[in-house]
């Protein structure tokens, strides 16, 4: 069916902006203790290929006047190498599934047995601090025992929902995505800013068939109603 309604579709927006990769949305950010020598910027690198992970997001945003808080926890599967990605929300319920197939350029929402069908837009992409990212510094992230990291900060253009500043922490050694904000645009009509985390990620895909779109649930043409977007973590 097309005309899926989504008892969560505001706390989703805010889901679909995450992908990857801020702070836990649960906890106090860890201090960042910065590297005080002097040294060259790092070469931009990578994400791997294909990874897996738990991803918390707390996003407050104001519409109408008034604050609003949401907290999401999710699992997410990203596979660059046959241009997939999925999203599982686990918490809160009812459970939703977001499929993102960047051959057919379409995403799919499937919650309680309904499926729609949405445009994607942008490009799925492991390299994104490769493009007009600052370089913010290197710190170790939980103290000087803890994870050598570097900060980059890309500016996302347009006047869509999906625009604004992203500011990405990712392990040196690795290229592991650990936290993403992301902050609308100054003067946006709803200012929202988003913490996200990255926890418990491992190398590969478990299960391939978390990208398994159900046929004949979901259409194959996109609902006019549904939002397009790319943005978020190697989705830019």
């Amino acid at each position: 069916s097309s005309s899926l309604t989504i008892p969560t579709s505001r706390m989703l927006k805010f889901l679909i902006v995450a992908v990857l990769l801020g702070a836990c949305s649960a906890f106090v950010m860890p201090p960042k203790i910065p590297i005080k020598d002097a040294q060259a910027p790092p070469t931009p690198c990578c994400l791997p290929k294909q990874f897996e992970g738990n991803l918390h997001i707390i996003t407050g945003t104001v519409q109408a006047g008034e604050g609003e808080l949401s907290n999401v926890t999710a699992r997410q599967s990203f596979d660059y190498t046959n241009m997939v990605m999925a999203t599982e929300v686990l918490h809160p319920t009812p459970s939703v599934r977001i499929i993102y197939d960047y051959n057919k350029m379409m995403q799919y929402f499937i919650s309680e047995g309904q499926c729609a069908a949405a445009k994607l837009t942008g490009k799925f992409d492991n390299c994104p601090f490769s493009r007009n990212a600052t370089y913010l510094g290197s710190f170790y992230f939980g103290g000087m025992q803890g994870l050598m990291m570097d900060g980059y900060q890309l500016m996302v253009p347009g006047g869509g929902p999906y625009s604004g500043t992203v500011t990405f922490d990712v392990t040196r050694n690795g290229c592991i995505p650990v936290t993403e904000v992301i902050v609308s645009p100054p003067g946006w009509i709803n200012p929202s800013i988003s913490a996200l985390g990255y926890v418990d990620i491992t190398m590969g895909i478990r299960d391939p068939a978390v990208f398994n779109v159900p046929h004949p649930l979901c259409p194959s043409e996109p609902d006019s109603k549904m939002p397009s977007t790319g943005f978020g973590l190697g989705r830019l």
